[in-house]
């Protein structure tokens, strides 16, 4: 079983949930146990861009993140928010004390 869950935004700092992906079966609560804050691309800063970064993410029933997918957002800030959520650990989420895999998805806003 995969859960489902929406993280409404990310401002380089704690995420905050709201409602459940569509298909969804709830709105778990997942505890970040380590995050890694993207780093702002030069590039990225020299030309103004910003705007918001969507990534879709399965977390494993150990709490690391797999299949991370940037499905909107600028192609650099894209590269440099999926790599930054290759690093982040989930407490594991437990359905009925279970671990099991959890599907996000989470948005980054980048501010030049």
């Amino acid at each position: 079983m995969v859960l489902c869950v929406s993280v409404a935004s990310l401002a380089f700092g704690e995420p905050q949930e709201s409602s459940a992906c569509p298909g969804g079966t709830g709105n778990p609560t997942l505890k970040l146990r380590h995050m890694v804050e993207p780093a702002y691309p030069e590039e990225a800063k020299e030309n103004g861009i910003g705007g918001t970064v969507v990534v879709e993410v399965l977390i494993d029933k150990e709490g690391v993140p797999q299949a991370i997918r940037a499905v909107r957002g600028n192609p650099i800030l894209a590269t440099t928010a999926s790599k930054a959520v290759q690093q982040w650990r989930w407490k594991p989420y437990r359905l009925n004390r279970v671990p099991v895999a959890v599907e996000m998805t989470i948005a980054m806003n980048f501010e030049p």
